[in-house]
C-alpha cells in the first residue's frame, strides 16, 4: 500500500506503470486508474515455476525500467535476470537504519521524518526517472469504482458513520479497548467493525457500539478486500491499529486515527496526513519492534494497556471526532 506513493512521478515521467505483487495483495491496486495491470505473483504451484511464469511475463512486457521496492532475497535474485532486458532501480531496505532505531535506542536523529517509508518510495521513483520527489499529488493512492461503492451501500448505515480496524495480523500490536471506544463514537454515529473471519475481537467491538446505536454492526468476515476497501472508502472517520486497512483510508483520502503500541513514527509506517492522529503513549521503550511480538518490558505491553479510551477519546475530540 505504502508503495504505491511511486506512481505519481512515474507517471508524471510519462511511464505506463504495472504492478507485481503477491496474489492476495493483488486486489489491493485493482482498478487504480494510473496502474496499468497488476501481475498477480502466485507461488501455489511452486516458488520455481512461478519465478520463471513472471519472468516470462517481464520479458515479453519489454519494460524499460523495472523498480524493486521490496528489496527482498527474491527480488535480489530476480533483478539478476531483469537487468539482462531491462533498466533495474531499487529502494534499499533500511535493515541498517532499523537497527539503529530499535537496538541504539537512535530513532531522534535515525528515524523516518513525517512522510516516512511512503516518501521513500516516492522518492526512489522520482531518482530512477531523473526527477525530483515532492508534488500535489498524495503519497499513497488507491481506488474505488463508483460500482464497488454502490455495491455495498446496503450492507452500511445511512450517513456519515466510522469504521473502525481493531485487529492486527499481529496481536501484539491490538490497542484491547475498542469496544469502550466503540461505544463512546456510537453515542452520535454508527459504527462499522471490519476483520477477517479469525478476528472474533470485531464482534466484541460492534456488540458494545450496537448497544448503544443499534445501526452498529460487524462486518467481520462477511467483505472480500476490494469490498473492505469500498466501506473505508464511503466512512467519514476511520481508526485503528497500526494496520493496512487504517493505511488504506489515508491511500483513499481519508484522515485517520492509528494507534501505536510496539510501534512509532519513527520506523516510517505511521499514518503521514496532516490531518490524520497518531495514539500512542510517550514511553522510552517504544518502539521495541515493527510487530510487538516480543514485548521488553516482561509481556506487560504496558503501550497498549496503560492507553486509557479517556486519553484516545479526549485526543480524538480535540481533533474533531465525535467523541
Amino acid at each position: 500500500m505504502l508503495s504505491t506513493a511511486a506512481v505519481a512521478p512515474l507517471r508524471r515521467a510519462g511511464y505506463e506503470v504495472h504492478y507485481v505483487t503477491k496474489r492476495a495483495f493483488a486486489p489491493l491496486v485493482e482498478q487504480h486508474p494510473e496502474i496499468a495491470s497488476v501481475y498477480a505473483f502466485d507461488k501455489t504451484g511452486g516458488e520455481a515455476a512461478a519465478r520463471e511464469a513472471f519472468l516470462r511475463w517481464a520479458k515479453e512486457k519489454e519494460f524499460s525500467l523495472v523498480l524493486d521496492l521490496q528489496d527482498s532475497w527474491r527480488t535480489w535474485a530476480w533483478r539478476r535476470q531483469l537487468g539482462a532486458f531491462a533498466r533495474v532501480a531499487v529502494a534499499r531496505k533500511e535493515r541498517f537504519r532499523e537497527w539503529l532505531i530499535l537496538f541504539l535506542r537512535q530513532g531522534s536523529w535515525a528515524g523516518f521524518g513525517p512522510g516516512g517509508r511512503a516518501e521513500k518510495f516516492q522518492s526512489a521513483a522520482a531518482r530512477a526517472v531523473g526527477e525530483s520527489a515532492g508534488g500535489s499529488s498524495p503519497l499513497t493512492s488507491l481506488h474505488v469504482t463508483e460500482a464497488e461503492r454502490a455495491e455495498m451501500a446496503p450492507r452500511l448505515p445511512a450517513g456519515d458513520f466510522a469504521v473502525i480496524v481493531p485487529a492486527s495480523a499481529w496481536r501484539g500490536k491490538e490497542w484491547p479497548y475498542f469496544p469502550e471506544l466503540a461505544a463512546t463514537l456510537a453515542r452520535k454515529v454508527p459504527v462499522v467493525v471490519l476483520g477477517a473471519e479469525k478476528d472474533l475481537f470485531c464482534d466484541e467491538v460492534a456488540k458494545a457500539a450496537a448497544a448503544v446505536n443499534p445501526l452498529s454492526r460487524s462486518l467481520r468476515g462477511q467483505t472480500s478486500l476490494r469490498q473492505s476497501l469500498a466501506v473505508v472508502a464511503a466512512a467519514r472517520w476511520v481508526l485503528g491499529n497500526d494496520t493496512g486497512l487504517v493505511h488504506a483510508g489515508e491511500a483513499l483520502g481519508h484522515d485517520v486515527a492509528m494507534v501505536e503500541g510496539p510501534t512509532h513514527e519513527r520506523m516510517g509506517f505511521s499514518p503521514y496526513r496532516p490531518g490524520s492522529v497518531r495514539l500512542g503513549l510517550n514511553l522510552f521503550c517504544r518502539p521495541c519492534s515493527k510487530t510487538g511480538r516480543v514485548c521488553p518490558r516482561f509481556g506487560t505491553y504496558k503501550c497498549l494497556n496503560d492507553l486509557s479510551t479517556a486519553q484516545v477519546a479526549e485526543t480524538l475530540r480535540r481533533r474533531g471526532y465525535p467523541c
